[in-house]
């Protein structure tokens, strides 16, 4: 007899049935109906899914990459088998082309995209909706007003609905007209009383008030945890990032009645094909003088405690947004500097400013990211704009009594607004003056390793958070390696450039002809589907934006040997560079 609590609770679970004459058994049906062979980790959240989802529902958290597609498409599959008719998954829009591809591949379960109003949502059957339509004022109604469904599944859900905890405040008050969790807020009520499975791979990234947000998804009554400011006050360090220590256990013990998770050390040894050896290579290099010099003059401009480019409520958000962009190329800064200019150019014309700063409407947006739609009430200055929201709760005074931002100057002085447009633009000559960028001659290091390597074909997947820097990477690679330019695919948001318009073409020649009417996705989710297909048949090289690589699947079976990865990712500190600086960041209201 096996003496894993996996195998243990597997077999138990089949003794119970058996001495039950008038029930059916469970997750047959669903393991007939696929065309999988579900690993013992998968199968043990499967049955935890299953006996959860009567009582309110529960959060599937396997690490990345252990499959919980394949776990809730399991479920959908046992419940539809069971009698369910009505199944709705609210994901990021640019995954809906892959769950429908997924749950029809593998389960053979034709799930109905969402994509306008002419879809009917009184019938049956599994419905995709991608998560801003269902945030969407139009969206919100449409599914308000649709009959209940039998379950609710949220992929990714720590991106936006950990976020439901911002709707209240200190004092454990609701918030009504609070932006910030307006999307999970209204997939809540969308929800009503239907069971609810979450999936995330991380349901705590910045504080544990977003795993309590989670849990008020799957707990009806609301006791688990309790409400906010209890759950805070017992289960909290002070910090509010970390539990408190003599609580660990107790809330270990309550969330394990919700919270299904597997990491991958612990399902590694069942599987029939170990994980592939994850080997990390860092490849350093050094700023030039004239690079160095350029950093820090740019850093202390930006940390003036006056600045007509950066003023208001977001102002340390810009900052901070600004200097990952300073950290991801030499290309990326002097396009956020040319905005910056032409911003205080405006200023000097008499043009208005939005008061929120250089926002994603502006003409002068200081992210050039082509993502998919924003979070309400969030900037642009990154792909999904989880960033600018996270920091946006960065409002309180500093308990070192550093003052608050400076208001907006509605009549700014003229001749100091000169002098600082006169620095910025010395700033882009500068930028641009550089002979070369040290840290992209250190990545054409790294991919010359890889094409050199015996293989007979090599793959590389590039990431970076700037669509300056992909294109500034893809002219680099060109020009200084012998990859031409079929061997290159950009993968961003909105894939419209010359080069994404053939690929799909190509696709729909290739795959999209052979799909029949009604499995044939939305536009968008096409071309996503088609960059995939040039790199798993055609390129070398892909160099992917944070938005447009968010729950990318390249585990298709002709990446022989295994893509080697390589990330183009900038880290700042600006907090740590303000300190080296000698200077203090404010705090704002």
């Amino acid at each position: 007899m096996p003496t894993h609590p996996i195998h243990r609770r597997y077999y138990a679970e089949d003794l119970v049935r058996l001495r039950r004459a008038g029930e059916r058994w469970r997750q047959v049906a669903s393991q007939r109906r696929g065309r999988v062979d579900p690993n013992p980790h998968q199968i043990d959240a499967v049955m935890f899914a299953l006996k959860r989802i009567p009582q309110g529902g529960c959060i599937l958290a396997d690490e990345v990459g252990l499959g919980k597609t394949i776990e809730a498409g399991l479920v959908i599959a046992q419940l539809l088998a069971e009698g369910a008719e009505r199944v709705l998954v609210v994901l990021p829009r640019p995954l809906l082309g892959q769950w429908q591809n997924e749950l029809f591949t593998l389960f053979g379960i034709e799930a109905v995209e969402v994509a306008s109003a002419s879809v009917d949502l009184t019938g049956t059957g599994v419905f995709l909706v991608g998560r801003e339509q269902a945030g969407s004022d139009g969206g919100f109604e449409r599914l308000r007003q649709a009959p209940p469904f039998d379950l609710c599944l949220i992929d990714e859900a720590h991106e936006v609905f950990a976020g439901i905890h911002r709707r209240f405040d200190k004092d454990g008050l609701y918030e009504p007209e609070s932006p910030h969790a307006r999307t999970a807020h209204r997939v809540r009520e969308i929800i009503g009383a239907s069971p609810v499975l979450l999936l995330t791979a991380t349901p705590i990234q910045n504080s544990l008030s977003e795993l309590w947000g989670l849990v008020q998804y799957v707990d009806p009554s609301g006791t688990l945890l309790g409400d906010k400011p209890t759950f805070e006050k017992v289960f909290c360090a002070r910090d509010g990032r970390a539990v408190a220590v003599e609580q660990a256990e107790e809330l270990k013990r309550r969330l394990n009645t919700v919270v299904q998770r597997t990491l991958r050390r612990q399902a590694q040894e069942f599987l029939d094909k170990p994980f592939v050896g994850r080997r990390a290579q860092l490849f350093e290099y050094t700023m030039s003088a004239a690079e160095r010099a350029l950093y820090d003059d740019v850093t202390d401009y930006l940390l003036r405690p006056q600045l007509h480019a950066f003023e208001g409520r977001s102002r340390q958000l810009l900052l901070l947004g600004f200097h990952r962009r300073m950290a991801s190329s030499t290309a990326a800064l002097a396009a956020s500097l040319e905005r910056v200019a032409g911003r205080l150019r405006d200023m000097l014309d008499g043009e208005s400013r939005d008061d929120d700063g250089l926002g994603h409407q502006g003409s002068y947006a200081l992210t050039d990211e082509g993502a998919y739609a924003l979070p309400e009430g969030a900037n642009a200055l990154t792909d999904e704009g989880a960033f600018a929201q996270d920091l946006e709760e960065e409002h309180e005074p500093a308990p070192d009594g550093t003052p608050d931002a400076p208001d907006i100057d509605d009549d700014p002085d003229p001749e100091t607004v000169r002098e600082e447009l006169a620095l910025v633009e010395d700033f882009i000559a500068r930028a641009h003056a550089l002979p070369h960028d040290s840290k992209a001659a250190s990545l054409v290091k790294a991919v010359r390793l890889v094409l050199d390597r015996p293989q007979d074909r090599h793959r590389m997947v590039i990431f970076t958070e700037s669509l300056t820097t992909q294109a500034y990477l893809r002219e680099l690679l060109l020009g200084q390696t012998e990859l031409r330019d079929e061997d290159i695919t950009l993968f961003r948001g909105t894939n419209d450039s010359p080069r994404a318009t053939q690929a799909l073409a190509r696709w729909r020649e290739e795959v999209g002809a052979t799909l029949p009417p009604d499995r044939r996705p939305s536009p968008g989710v096409a071309a996503r589907l088609a960059l995939v297909h040039e790199f798993e048949t055609r390129s070398t090289v892909m160099i992917a934006s944070e938005a447009g690589a968010k729950g990318l699947n390249l585990q298709f079976p002709a990446l022989e040997p295994p893509a080697h990865r390589a990330a183009h990712r900038p880290l700042p500190s600006l907090r740590a560079e303000a300190r080296r600086h000698g200077h203090q960041l404010p705090r704002h209201r």
